[in-house]
């Protein structure tokens, strides 16, 4: 079974739960305070071992309704007038309202059956009472079943979870516009094949009862003012509402944001939960949009304004036209810099830290120490608790946002600094450090080392390219010994067009450090590295990697790069212990060499020293 998936539910998806709190299916939102369901679920919700009658109007069915990361407990009652055995489907109306935008609906049946093609859709379902619920990529393939109009279900192949009871009721979403085109009803068996084994296919397949064949939702399948939003963003760039984009997802762990159109994201933002405030994500990215007047504001607030109001907080909308753009919160930097120090060879290496801290005001140096590496996390933790100290002891109106800079020699870039903990008052040791702050490496050698300047030309050229095309590329470095292929790995790397290499720890326990050197030797200017790992952890890595700067996991912007390291640290505070995928998120490294950051360090002497006077001047 796949492990639970990390994103929210949409605000449509309910779950039905019996009185213990076991889950027996799910449900969709729609319009009129109702929630779409099957027969069977709420039977089994009941513990009715069958039901062709509808219940008694006094006995409550359990509704869980999307709160922000949680559930909310509803009651609701079934509509005795929609109770379909035959089709398998009712409607429920609930006792409160459900706090959530109920989902759009639309017919597409006939769509799907004249194209002879898969349509694609999403579910998410709760299988064996996964209160956390798991979504599953599918595609429509054609009618199916024994009743007029049901269609077929298929999970992708490349999925390697099954229909099982639990994704019952649950909406089958368009991926393509965002509406929910149906429910699932049941899942087929296959037959054995000739050796007696059941198929691959078993568990793959459902049945879906299209919306249309819900007679008390027929004047609900239109949606004119979605229809005008999507015929003007549909022609809009997504670059171009980026700003927007962020504003109504700032309140959320930031996702990659892989993008071509605006109606593209505005149909993903449909699916999430809405703010604290009750405003759905989508609302604020078409009122910041409206807000420029440049892009048909007049249909973009119709759309707002057309929504219940207990879709959109009457209130809370009339504040968000009113806002100004909000200014971000205020930010410093505390830059850790170790150097070797030139001694014994036979003795422990020593190392000079210096640390700078810019707070907006200027910057200001501290006075050097000279540590060894066992100090060095006393060293670092105690610089952030002076840091914090003086920052909050200044005159800001406001929080300020601290984020850590390391500039350290290659032995200590394999320190797991994001493991540190913090001073705690009670028991010593606070949250991680990975936990608190953006934490962003340098390679000391790589930014100072005279004989390092070809790396350094390389990074340079790396993102002149990058800026110049809009988007480089991302490479990961696969697990296991590269045999076969007669390829060294530094060629590899020697592509322009990669910009950010995804490391991975391989069965060789000289690999990490081969594969590190080779990506900073290349000039790349950014690379993820998995500290501790096997093969299938490494692929896991891969995989979740590809996710933090684009979906895709191939093409990446410069703003992706500069923002991997807010990006991992609002992953690590989300994740905040080993997750089920087999790895630690505060076990990733991230080394970032940023040529606007690089020399605006040595624009202030952070990187350089004041050249020694000639004596013959």
């Amino acid at each position: 079974m796949a492990s639970p998936s990390l994103a929210l539910p949409p605000t449509w998806q309910v779950r039905i739960t019996a009185p213990d709190g076991t889950v027996a299916g799910g449900g969709v939102l729609v319009p009129g305070n109702r929630v779409l369901t099957c027969v069977h679920v709420v039977n089994a919700a009941l513990r009715r071992v069958s039901g062709s009658r509808p219940p008694e109007p006094e006995q409550p069915v359990y509704v869980d309704v999307p709160h922000h990361a949680q559930y909310r407990r509803r009651c609701a009652r079934v509509i005795d007038a929609s109770w379909n055995i035959e089709r398998d489907t009712t409607l429920l109306r609930l006792d409160e309202g459900p706090m959530c935008a109920a989902a759009r609906l639309s017919a597409r049946t006939a769509e799907i059956t004249a194209s002879h093609q898969p349509y694609p859709v999403r579910v998410r379902g709760y299988p064996r009472s996964n209160a956390e619920g798991l979504s599953v990529t599918a595609w429509v393939i054609a009618p199916g079943g024994d009743l007029p109009q049901r269609a077929q279900v298929d999970i992708d192949v490349r999925h390697p979870a099954r229909f099982e009871p639990g994704f019952s009721g649950c909406g089958v979403l368009d991926t393509r516009d965002g509406s929910v085109i149906g429910i699932l009803t049941s899942a087929l068996q296959d037959t054995p094949d000739s050796g007696g084994r059941l198929s691959e296919r078993h568990g793959r397949i459902g049945l879906m009862e299209p919306v249309e064949m819900v007679e008390p939702l027929s004047e609900h399948l239109g949606d004119p003012e979605l229809d005008e939003v999507r015929r003007v963003l549909s022609d809009v760039l997504f670059e171009g509402t980026l700003e927007a984009y962020i504003a109504a997802t700032r309140h959320r762990a930031t996702r990659g944001a892989n993008f071509t159109s605006a109606w593209e994201a505005f149909a993903e933002l449909r699916e999430l939960t809405p703010r604290p405030d009750g405003l759905p994500c989508e609302v604020v990215f078409v009122e910041e949009i409206a807000r420029k007047g440049v892009i048909a504001p007049q249909v973009l607030r119709a759309y707002s304004d057309s929504r219940y109001p207990s879709e959109v907080p009457r209130e809370a909308l009339e504040q968000l036209r009113e806002a100004g753009t909000p200014t971000p919160p205020k930010a410093a930097s505390l830059i850790i810099s170790a150097d070797p120090v030139p001694g014994d060879p036979d003795a422990p290496q020593a190392y000079l830290v210096s640390h700078w801290v810019r707070d907006g005001q200027g910057v200001s140096k501290g006075s050097p120490s000279r540590i060894s590496e066992q100090e060095l996390r006393d060293t670092v933790l105690q610089l952030i608790d002076d840091t914090e100290a003086r920052l909050h002891s200044r005159d800001f109106q406001e929080a300020v946002d601290l984020r850590l800079e390391f500039i350290l020699p290659f032995p200590l870039l394999t320190q797991p600094i994001a493991q540190w903990r913090l001073s705690a008052p009670i028991t010593g040791e606070g949250e991680r450090i990975g936990a608190s702050y953006e934490i962003l490496l340098h390679s000391q050698e790589r930014l100072n080392d005279p004989g390092w300047e070809r790396a350094r030309r390389k990074i340079l050229h790396r993102w002149q390219e990058m800026i110049a095309n809009g988007a480089g590329r991302l490479l990961q470095i696969p697990p296991g010994p590269d045999t076969g292929t007669g390829t060294p790995l530094n060629d590899r790397l020697a592509g322009p067009g990669i910009v950010l290499c995804v490391l991975g720890d391989a069965p060789d326990p000289g690999a990490r450090t081969r594969q590190l050197g080779a990506a900073l030797q290349a000039g790349l200017p950014a690379i993820a590295w998995l500290r501790n790992g096997d093969e299938q952890e490494t692929r896991r890595f891969h995989d979740r990697m590809s996710t933090i700067p684009r979906e895709d996991g191939d093409t990446i912007s410069p703003e992706d790069i500069a923002s991997l390291p807010r990006l991992l640290r609002e992953w690590r505070t989300q994740s905040g212990e080993p997750d089920e995928e087999g790895y630690d998120p505060y076990d990733v490294i991230v080394i970032l060499d940023n040529m606007p950051q690089i020399r605006d360090l040595h624009h202030v002497g952070i990187l350089t020293s004041p050249k020694k006077s000639d004596d013959n001047d």
